[in-house]
């Protein structure tokens, strides 16, 4: 059987990026934010609660945005 190589990709510690919907989001583990970008953020901002108990320990915090630039700027912080 042939193996496939493999490329190791570093981890990243202090922030990751999902994208898609309303996981459209940045994780900055150091500060324990978790970034949000929303362009209509009511009423999909209502399910941000639930999100943040199922994935995030509770000591982190959630902020919304709905500027792109602003929402950029912590997405290319990774």
């Amino acid at each position: 059987m042939n193996k496939k190589n493999k490329k190791n990709k570093p981890k990243k510690e202090v922030s990751k990026t999902i994208e898609g919907g309303l996981s459209n989001y940045v994780v900055l583990k150091e500060e324990k934010e978790v970034i949000f970008y929303l362009e209509q953020p009511y009423p999909t901002c209502l399910a941000i609660p639930s999100i943040m108990k199922e994935r995030f320990p509770d000591d982190f915090k959630s902020i919304v945005t709905r500027v792109l630039d602003e929402f950029k700027k912590y997405k290319w912080k990774i």
